[in-house]
């Protein structure tokens, strides 16, 4: 039986390791018995005449010693092979692991054996089991298992009654032969094969252990998937909900006059806008995450100021929630890196977001307190970098779940009263993969259950930069206010009637003139009537079946104008975001797209006519 074999039928009873210390066992059993079978028909010759060659001066010198003239060559050969076969029983009964009791007993049977010379007839007997001995052990040579004292023994003992017994010995060189023969062949095939064997076992086991913790990993991803999704259908209804509600509720038309009914509108209004501005959040949230797991998010390094950072989210955060419930501070001095500001803006949204989530309502009677921080910082490598802390005052985090927090759809549970609901289990998995898309790094999470956590941000000193050097006083010729588009020309292409009205209207309310059409060729024709070029050119991505997509109306219409007009693209496809290549002067917003982000990207693209 070769190893595979034998590791074959031990592989429903156990790993790599066992199988190791099973497969010598069972060798030696295997070869105690062919040896067996050996000394019997070794002994069986003398019902046949001998058919090997038989000696009788052997058979004359065992009288003497024994002083037994009438023993005869039947009666000592069965004689010798049941005293060989209670040895060979006794060595492979033998459970010990001593090296002394199981080397003893192999060199006990081996001398048994070599002594067929005297035993069983002469040399040819002794030849014919000192080769089956050889083939017997070969597998379990390894001094614990005593194969190889029951080999070299066999072979002292022939060539011992050799010398002992002939006149001219002759049998010693080849019994050295055949046992040097055995043993390399154990020592380099035998025992390197079963390492070799043995390797692949071991790897075969770990790689179960990983399939098994891999697919115990899936199971629970799966789960939490199946909740996230129940738990999508279940909150996108709630803000859809509201919109549509405060719609129905804004189609009344009070009195112009009922100055009450009037701001009641305006309350309906915002609390519609806010709704929408949720579901919008919410929908930014799965789309970024999914972007960041697929590895699809691009960032786009720029001169961006910190301070400036956190304070927009500090004052974000602390519009939405009264003073004397939250208070929302920010520390540090002006810090300048090279990353992408939108990117690094959303992981400090995230972890303040947070922040403010689980301290709300922790400490009733108390204010809810949270800092962000910007400061210097000397990493592990010695240089000076920043560190970027959100602390809170809040219920805090349980030892027990410091890492689990980054993992995707886990979510403490909102015990404290007054914490806002609407979390997904997203926000510091996306802060994970955002530290990681920026090249930052997160400390570890300090957090004292009742007292509060502190998030930390480490900024590489190779991200730090000098700030730009401030501007040069310039006369103002007049005011310009950022949030409008007073005189501005835009042409709108959209092929959906709604959407193209709807932006349309926004736009126009911000001061600029819109020229716009559902197809490019009527959008020349109507551009044809107006006495200059558009300052910029407002594009859906995606304009209908069988026409071209917004990127080639612009660049047909900048060929035919020669002119780089600048180009504001739109696009319901957020999965193409970072992954469609602009041309120069062109930005790609994801919708749904505010007002003030339509009105900023404009501005940024061009400066209003007469700068």
């Amino acid at each position: 039986m070769t190893a595979a074999e034998i590791a074959a039928s031990a592989q429903g009873e156990g790993d790599a390791a066992r199988i190791s210390e099973q497969l010598p066992r069972r060798r030696r059993q295997l070869g105690l018995a062919l040896v067996g079978v050996g000394v019997l028909l070794v002994a069986m010759q003398s019902w046949f005449e001998w058919l090997l060659p038989y000696d009788l001066a052997a058979l004359e010198t065992v009288r003497l010693l024994t002083n037994s003239p009438t023993l005869g060559a039947q009666q000592l050969v069965w004689f010798w092979a049941l005293g060989c076969a209670a040895l060979l029983a006794g060595l492979g009964l033998s459970a010990s692991r001593r090296l002394v009791q199981t080397n003893g007993l192999a060199l006990l049977c081996g001398w048994a054996l070599g002594s067929s010379q005297v035993a069983a007839g002469g040399g040819a007997a002794s030849i014919a089991l000192l080769l089956l001995v050889g083939v017997a052990s070969l597998g379990w040579q390894a001094p614990r298992e005593g194969g190889a004292t029951w080999l070299v023994a066999t072979a002292v003992a022939v060539a011992g009654w050799d010398w002992a017994m002939s006149d001219y010995p002759s049998l010693w060189w080849g019994v050295l032969v055949l046992t040097a023969t055995f043993l390399w062949i154990d020592r380099m095939h035998i025992r390197a094969s079963d390492r070799r064997l043995f390797r692949a076992l071991a790897e075969r086991d770990q790689l179960i252990d990983s399939l098994d913790q891999r697919g115990a990993q899936l199971t629970a991803l799966q789960g939490a998937r199946t909740r996230l999704l129940a738990s999508i259908s279940h909150d996108l209804r709630q803000p859809l909900q509201a919109v549509r509600l405060f719609a129905e509720a804004l189609q009344a038309r009070p009195d112009p006059q009922d100055l009450q009914a009037d701001n009641r509108r305006q309350e309906l209004l915002r609390q519609q806008m806010r709704a929408a501005d949720d579901a919008v959040a919410m929908l930014d949230q799965f789309s970024e995450f999914s972007a960041i797991e697929q590895g699809a998010l691009q960032s786009h390094p720029e001169l961006v100021d910190v301070r400036d950072v956190l304070d927009g989210v500090a004052a974000s955060l602390q519009a939405t929630h009264p003073r004397e419930l939250l208070s929302l501070t920010v520390h540090g001095r002006t810090q300048w890196l090279h990353t992408d500001r939108t990117q690094l803006a959303r992981l400090v949204q995230n972890l303040a977001g947070n922040a403010v989530r689980y301290s709300l309502g922790a400490r009733p009677g108390e204010r809810a307190r949270v800092v962000l921080a910007v400061r210097p910082h000397t990493g592990a490598d010695g240089q000076l970098g920043l560190a970027l802390d959100v602390v809170d005052n809040g219920r805090g985090i349980p030892a027990d779940k410091l890492e689990a927090v980054f993992e995707p759809y886990v979510q403490l549970a909102d015990g404290a009263a007054g914490a806002s609901r609407g979390g997904r289990g997203l926000g510091l998995a996306i802060v994970r993969g955002l530290v990681a898309q920026l090249g930052l790094q997160l400390a570890p999470l300090r957090s004292t259950v009742g007292r509060g956590t502190r998030f930390r941000v480490l900024v590489p000193a190779a991200l730090r930069r000098a700030g730009p050097p401030p501007p040069e006083p310039q006369a103002q010729t007049r005011v310009d206010d950022p949030a409008r588009l007073d005189g501005w020309l835009l042409a709108l292409l959209d092929d959906e009637p709604g959407p193209r009205a709807a932006m349309k209207a926004a736009l126009e309310g911000a001061g600029a003139t819109i020229v716009d059409a559902p197809s490019l060729a009527q959008l020349k024709a109507r551009l044809d009537d107006e006495p200059r070029f558009p300052d910029a050119l407002v594009f859906d991505l995606d304009l209908g079946t069988g026409q071209p997509d917004g990127l080639v109306a612009v660049e047909e219409l900048r060929a035919e104008w020669e002119m780089p007009v600048p180009a504001l693209i739109v696009t319901g496809r957020v999965a193409v975001m970072g992954t469609v290549p602009m041309p120069r002067r062109c930005l790609l917003l994801g919708k749904p797209v505010p007002l003030a982000t339509l009105v900023a990207g404009l501005r940024r693209l061009l400066p209003a006519p007469g700068e």
